[in-house]
């Protein structure tokens, strides 16, 4: 059977779609989807004020969605032009029409992947209408209104614009000349607009002229706040608005309604994000002056100091400037926009009526007292795209044709022209000034890429210095080089190779220079040739920036590493934290303005507002209680601790979690039923084994020094040694602590915690161990347990990195219950003191981190399981994650090999039974056999669709696990030799 989202359109966020349902020419974009986790937000009408609910849409998913803010699958939230209030609509109803991509962008159109190089737009534009205001009978020139004019405002629409069709962004303008988003320089800094503040002139009905410093009094006669008023917009104000303006044409007359269309929008003030200094050696820290003020006004805006970036100026040489694999994009314009031509007599003789494009109608400036009112609005858009594909060949492609490409999120995918490193790393030599970098063994840059089989062909450098401050390799070791490129191709793993973000750039990247290139030096003296647009990308380390800000415009080769990011224009400010304080309101169909057939939903909605949240009534009695139905009372302490009086009322034996997995038996329930079938019984009974060590126990040792928590205070009051031995009863307790876990404690430090994992069998840590430390803090039961978690990736198999979104290389456990993530609060999943225990910890962690999929635990990602677009990301992470698991097996077994049991206090006994001990569990045997197992049915031929990350891995992935297992063969045989 089709799931949901093989039957519908596969439809993005601000996709450009019409309505299949509406009598209405509405048009629109998307503004959430179900897949698009970063679009998601809780409580919708906090940001959008009003949503409506389609016909089609089923009540109670409108109702959880105005809770969650996750449009259920099948449908999206749209922003239409032609309302003011965003809708939720399935997708089986829209027509999409557009799709916006930038250079740089990656793309996937059936089983193929790419990079969009080009991008050019071809626009519908609406000319300027008449409107009669019905008290004076005069005919105005405005804009196209986006919504219907309001009654009040005695306003009657006389005749629409004429349209022009298929005319090309790059003949076109904002109307404005600073606009949010815009590239600034100033003073040798790179900025960002961030906001405009803008003096408003409006021509009235009896053609008086007056300035309005502050915008802010104006407000548009559509009826819905536009984000700026630009040069066609039709307002309105209040009469003491007019009488304190500056007059330029007339004079105030308080007869003449304060209605006008603004003929002339000039910016007073911006406000800019500065980002980045000039830089032009690595080596040279930017000893620069503070940036300038975050405002600038007119005198620094009319000055020949600020200049802005323009993207669409190209070179005038000839050269190879039409390479096809160089970025040419027009500017990004969306429905709505008001715009100008840059060339209005060239667009008069273009566009004379003899074409199928129509009739540009010139506005005359002298029946406009000498304003410039051929202003046109963007109605729709059609975007065509030049795909530079993974085999090297380029298509051009409507955009709709494409998508977005999910392995964008998969941090292993590597691409063409990516520098690449070795996970491995050497040991800089002892003279070396930058003894303490990180340095990878090898370097190079792929040249082609099979990410079925998550392999790449490298060609590598030779004699490269490349270094990195740290171990994430996000900053680069200033004047490091990538050396010579090697003629010979090597297929390696995406497993066993990164691409740091800090030695690679993409198309439409924006970067400074940190060596001048001969010919830029060429430039006029002045001008900015070290800023520019990343254009091309080579197979060999080098790039091709252009300097689009300089005189004349240059395009330069360098090597990437002599550039420096200037910005991510993927940043900005979250939209979900405006409009926070409540002010929203949930409309009915029957005030819609379009012609959609909606049912009254307002009686249904039991959602109330209190204080920006909402409380639904069917909820009030939805929390649960772990006290149990017996109410075992578990006030006695431990032995010296019995006599402590009981100073609160006390907690009652709690249930683990409100759905604790099955006993796992070293499995969790993350295992299917068929694939508990094929585990022998003897595998799924370790506790009945003999000399089997206990799962709790109490040790009267020194706590070891490895402790993470050593240093906290030990127990100080009678009511924290009464919730720590609580907690301990509760642990102890026979048959409460699942199958493959182990808990110690030490009689000194009770409040000190060590737990031991042994990975469920069916999820990719299956066989390996994982190690947390916890300490009770002395606010305890009224504030979660702390929690470390002891990353062992680095220590084995060449695999560093996260086993799971929930657990860092550093050590934090992020989980609701001990206070690090927030949880649902509607499932009270957050920390309840006398009610949440440690023992609820451990089981979540064990049923909820440690599970089969770990690629949904990222935040956010739960609403993506089951669908087929993101099945194969979650792949990778699983086969990912097995291999990075191994190396928690590894790490422990060779220790003990050594003698060693540093970092293993506490479970040196458990680990040796496990792996090592001839009478022991003989997981270390059991994980090569499943290891050998994978590695046959993932042999030449194996159908990718049978990969699962698990029983089934890519080519990829079995290259480096053929390594692991020969170590894990290695440490066999030592602890053999060692267990006799």
């Amino acid at each position: 059977m089709a799931s949901i989202e093989d039957s519908t359109p596969q439809l993005h966020v601000d996709d450009v779609c019409t309505s299949n349902s509406s009598n209405l020419q509405a048009v629109g974009y998307i503004d959430r989807t179900h897949a698009e986790v970063e679009s998601h937000a809780p409580y919708p009408l906090n940001v959008y004020g009003r949503v409506s609910r389609h016909k089609q849409v089923p009540r109670q998913l409108f109702k959880e969605f105005l809770r969650d803010g996750v449009p259920p699958q099948g449908f999206v939230l749209m922003q239409w032009q032609t309302t003011t209030k965003a809708e939720l609509v399935p997708c089986s109803d829209l027509v999409l029409l557009d799709r916006s991509f930038m250079s740089g962008d990656l793309v996937r159109k059936g089983n193929r992947s790419g990079t969009v190089v080009s991008t050019r737009t071809k626009c519908t534009l609406l000319g300027m209408c008449d409107v009669r205001e019905t008290k004076s009978n005069k005919v105005v020139k405005c804009a196209w209104l986006p919504l219907p004019v309001e009654e009040e405002s005695s306003l009657d629409l006389v005749a629409d614009g004429a349209l022009l069709y298929d005319v090309p962004a790059s003949e076109l303008k904002l109307v404005q000349t600073y606009n949010e988003g815009d590239i600034i320089i100033y003073k040798n800094w790179i900025g960002r607009i961030k906001d405009c503040f803008d003096e408003i002139t409006v021509k009235l009905t009896d053609n008086g002229v007056v300035s309005i410093t502050d915008s802010g009094n104006l407000e548009p006669m559509s009826g819905d706040p536009e984000e700026r008023f630009a040069v066609g917009s039709l307002v309105k104000t209040k009469k003491g608005v007019l009488r304190t303006g500056r007059w330029v044409f007339g004079t105030y007359n308080p007869n003449t309604p304060p209605v006008g269309v603004v003929v002339e929008a000039r910016t007073k003030e911006c406000q800019v994000d500065w980002l980045h200094h000039r830089m032009e050696r690595a080596s040279e820290f930017p000893l620069w002056s503070s940036a300038p003020e975050g405002f600038l006004g007119p005198d620094e805006l009319e000055s020949d100091e600020v200049r802005l970036y323009d993207v669409s100026r190209m070179p005038n040489t000839s050269g190879d400037v039409h390479k096809p694999t160089k970025a040419r994009s027009d500017p990004e314009f969306q429905g709505g926009l008001r715009v100008r031509f840059k060339d209005l007599p060239g667009a008069c003789a273009k566009y004379d009526g003899s074409t199928a494009h129509g009739k540009l109608e010139k506005l005359d400036r002298a029946q406009n007292l000498g304003y410039d009112l051929n202003a046109f609005t963007i109605t729709s858009t059609t975007t065509e795209a030049d795909v530079l594909w993974s085999d090297k060949t380029i298509e051009t492609v409507r955009t709709t044709s494409i998508i977005p490409d999910p392995s964008i999120d998969d941090e292993d995918a590597v691409f063409p022209g990516e520098i690449i490193c070795t996970n491995e790393t050497r040991a800089p030599p002892p003279e070396a000034m930058t003894s303490w970098a990180i340095t990878p063994t090898r370097v190079g840059v792929a040249q082609r890429v099979n990410g079925k089989d998550r392999v790449a062909h490298v060609k590598w450098f030779n004699e490269t210095t490349l270094s990195f401050c740290d171990k994430s390799l996000t900053l680069l070791v200033p004047d490091t080089k990538l050396g010579t490129l090697s003629e010979e191709e090597e297929e390696v793993s995406f497993y066993d190779i990164r691409a740091p973000k800090s030695v690679n750039r993409n198309r439409g990247d924006y970067v400074l220079l940190l060596k001048i290139p001969s010919l830029a030096q060429q430039i006029e003296t002045g001008s900015i040739n070290w800023f520019g647009e990343i254009v091309d990308l080579g197979m060999n380390g080098k790039c091709t920036v252009r300097l689009g800000a300089a005189e004349p415009i240059q395009e330069v080769e360098c090597d990437i590493t002599d550039t420096v990011p200037a910005m991510n224009l993927d940043d900005g400010e979250n939209p979900f934290m405006e409009n926070g304080d409540g002010t929203g309101e949930y409309l009915s169909d029957g005030s819609d303005d379009m012609d959609f057939e909606m049912e009254d939903f307002s009686d249904e909605e039991d959602v109330w507002f209190e204080d920006g949240q909402d409380i639904p009534i069917d909820d009030a009695d939805d929390s649960w209680s772990t006290e149990d139905e017996e109410g075992h009372d578990f006030s006695d302490a431990m032995s010296t601790q019995d006599d402590t009086p009981a100073t609160e009322q006390t907690a009652t034996h709690p249930v683990p979690a409100p759905q604790p997995p099955q006993a796992v038996h070293i499995n969790n329930d993350g295992a299917t039923d068929q694939t508990m079938s094929k585990i022998p019984v003897e595998e799924l009974l370790l506790s009945y084994l003999s000399k089997a060590p206990a799962a709790y126990e109490i040790l009267e040792t020194e706590v070891p020094s490895g402790h993470h928590y050593l240093l906290q205070n030990g127990p100080t009051s009678a009511n924290h040694m009464k919730g720590v031995s609580k907690e301990h009863k509760i642990l102890s307790a026979p048959g409460a602590l699942p199958e493959g876990v182990y808990v110690r404690t030490w009689e000194s430090r009770m409040d000190l915690i060590r737990v031991l994992f042994v990975g469920p069998l069916g999820t990719p840590y299956e066989y390996a161990p994982f190690m947390i430390d916890l300490h009770l803090p002395a606010q305890y039961p009224y504030e979660p347990p702390k929690a470390f978690f002891h990353s062992w990736t680095a220590e084995g198999a060449g695999m560093s990195g996260r086993v799971n979104p929930n657990l860092y290389e550093e050590g934090k456990i992020c989980l609701s219950l001990l206070g690090t993530w927030q949880g649902d609060e509607a499932r009270n999943e957050a920390w309840t003191p006398h009610q949440s225990t440690v023992l609820q910890v451990l089981v979540s962690i064990l049923g909820l981190v440690l599970v089969r999929e770990p690629y949904y635990n990222e935040a956010g990602f739960e609403p993506l399981q089951g669908l087929s677009s993101i099945n194969q990301n979650s792949v990778a992470y699983t086969e990912r994650t097995y291999l990075r698991a191994r190396a928690f097996l590894i790490s422990p077994v060779s220790r003990l090999c050594r003698g060693e049991t540093t970092g293993l206090e506490g479970f040196e006994d458990v680990l040796r039974w496990l792996y090592i001990n001839s009478d022991g569990a003989k997981l270390l045997p059991k994980a090569i056999k499943a290891a050998h197992t994978i590695l046959r049915n993932s042999e030449e031929g194996a159908e990718v669709e049978a990969r699962d990350g698990l029983s089934v891995v890519s080519r990829g992935a079995a290259l480096p696990l053929k390594r692991v297992v020969a170590r894990l063969e290695q440490l066999e045989q030592e602890s053999a030799s060692q267990a006799k």
